[in-house]
């Protein structure tokens, strides 16, 4: 009888040992390329399309965005000073609400001062006009639908954006308990801009001019809380109804060569009052105001 020959345990367990590893070796290979397939395969989850934001949010700060520099949509006036990233210009201003009778003689007046400065621009621009921002504003035909015109209570001022809060909220507790008050105007005179870039005519006023002294020397106190400027020495307190590029356009010249201010014109004119109802103020392109009591 023939014996079988077993082969030994040891012998056995080499052999398993060497099929285990041959399995585990190729399903680490495996588990590799299925791990690589899985991160290569394209991504199959959808994106989401976020809803718009709301016309109230978009436009929350659309009155504190920077306009670009347009000398043409501004008939030829050009910026004094550059952008300064959170830095706005703002003033403060006492508005005039021309009556007809008022609104006539200064559109005489500025016809009359366009035969010796051609370029003489009216500042009585039309309301209906302004809602256009894609065109040049136009001038006014009539009083209703005049702009009115400003008396300055500061200078030209700079803030930065966390101070016009508390700037304007200053302004409007000095003048809310004010009363309003009557002026009127005692003659024409020109005036230049601190740059000389600009020449204006304006309204000098006559009686009102203490009120009005009184009224810059609170804002004066605000300014320097704020380490702004305060207002010029002497002050000739005017309203500009018409300007012109150049500080040497419209002169004194320009003034005594308007003949209707020796006239029936200039004596209705120095007559005339209108009633100061309230102070304005701009920052940037925001404007806001307070009523006189």
């Amino acid at each position: 009888m023939a014996l079988v020959d077993y082969g030994s345990s040891s012998e056995e367990d080499d052999e398993v040992r060497g099929q285990e590893r041959s399995i585990s070796t190729s399903g680490q290979s495996g588990n590799k390329r299925a791990l690589q397939a899985a991160t290569q395969a394209p991504s199959k989850r959808t994106k989401i399309a976020l809803p718009p934001l709301p016309s109230s949010l978009t436009n929350l700060f659309k009155d504190r965005e920077r306009q670009p520099d347009n000398p043409e949509r501004h008939q030829g006036r050009i910026r004094t000073r550059a952008h300064i990233d959170g830095s706005w210009p703002v003033h403060v201003y006492l508005e005039v609400n021309l009556s007809s009778e008022l609104f006539d003689i200064v559109s005489t007046l500025t016809k009359t001062a366009r035969k010796s400065a051609p370029t003489t621009v009216s500042l009585l621009q039309s309301i209906e006009s302004q809602k256009d921002k894609t065109s040049m504003p136009k001038e006014s035909e009539s009083a209703e639908d005049a702009v009115e015109l400003h008396i300055s209570l500061t200078r030209p001022l700079y803030l930065q954006e966390l101070h016009i809060g508390g700037f304007t909220s200053d302004v409007r507790d000095a003048f809310k308990k004010r009363k309003k008050f009557n002026l009127s105007f005692s003659g024409v005179q020109s005036f230049s801009n601190d740059e000389k870039t600009r020449s204006f005519l304006s309204l000098r006023v006559g009686s009102g001019h203490a009120e009005i002294e009184n009224m810059v020397a609170e804002m004066d106190a605000i300014a320097k809380r704020y380490c702004q400027p305060t207002f010029y020495e002497d002050p000739q307190f005017h309203a500009s109804f018409a300007w012109a590029v150049g500080g040497d356009v419209l002169t004194e010249n320009t003034v005594k060569a308007i003949p209707e201010l020796e006239g029936e014109l200039g004596r209705d004119l120095r007559h005339s009052s209108v009633t100061v109802r309230r102070v304005a103020w701009k920052t940037g392109q925001k404007v806001g105001s307070v009523a006189l009591q």
